[in-house]
């Protein structure tokens, strides 16, 4: 039973990393990717591996020529591209510097534990990003500023409602009414001059981009399934988003 549990790690670690790829919002390729070379690495030459939005197998043949498999459920899905680098060079190093299968997985645990940004800086860079967003939609001054209190208030409210374990439809829902209710709030206030402007801004903090262009490539890169799930799942993320903001402007323009 030890041999079997041992024979069975490299395949574990391997689908673990590809799992947190995917949970830290890369593209299903590079999940596939990564396990093939870290078994690869690991001297197995029969390595197969498939990846949705939603879920991993993958399989080896092990040296006594015995097929093992494994299956991991994705069950949450964020953006940290950090996380998703920091991954990444783990399957590099592995690669390049034969490392054990143990050693990978004291990394993976160090990767674990490392600290997210705190909330503070976050929301500060949410809001600085709505700013930046209604300037760049040729937004005035005041515009930005609006858009920086838009901002923060949505991404405050996203944040609460994330540990709240809402489902991410609700939370766009709620995230568009509520910029939709700021935008209303700081232009009848004379904070801003063009409404327009700064919630295009502030909204486009919700506005499924990654998840558009991981469609895209991962189409590109001929995983269908893929594409099409995660088209759908920005397809969904928009609509959300146009349910919580017309909402607002019906009731109270």
């Amino acid at each position: 039973m030890e041999n079997a549990h041992q024979e069975l790690d490299p395949l574990i670690i391997a689908a673990e990393t590809g799992r947190r790829i995917l949970e830290a919002g890369g593209e299903t390729y590079r999940a596939e990717d990564a396990i093939v070379r870290l078994c690869k690495a690991w001297g197995y030459t029969d390595v197969e591996a498939f990846a949705t939005p939603t879920g991993i197998m993958a399989s080896i043949v092990d040296r006594d020529n015995r097929s093992r498999a494994v299956v991991r459920r994705i069950t949450r899905r964020v953006v940290d591209l950090h996380r998703i680098s920091r991954l990444d060079m783990l399957v590099s190093i592995t690669e390049q510097e034969g490392l054990s299968v143990n050693a990978a997985e004291a990394r993976l645990i160090e990767i674990d534990r490392e600290k997210p940004y705190a909330t503070l800086i976050t929301l500060l860079a949410a809001a600085l990003s709505a700013s930046l967003f209604t300037l760049l939609f040729h937004g005035s001054l005041r515009d930005a500023i609006g858009a920086f209190i838009v901002g923060l208030g949505i991404k405050t409210f996203a944040y609460m409602l994330q540990r709240w374990h809402f489902p991410d439809f609700i939370t766009t829902i709620i995230g568009g009414a509520i910029a939709a209710l700021l935008s209303i709030i700081t232009l009848r206030i004379c904070i801003v001059e063009h409404m327009d402007k700064t919630i295009i801004g502030s909204i486009m903090l919700l506005v499924p981009g990654l998840a558009t262009v991981n469609a895209i490539r991962d189409t590109i890169a001929g995983d269908l399934v893929a594409g099409i799930a995660r088209l759908t799942d920005a397809f969904i993320t928009a609509a959300a988003l146009a349910i919580g903001a017309g909402t607002v402007f019906s009731l109270l323009r």
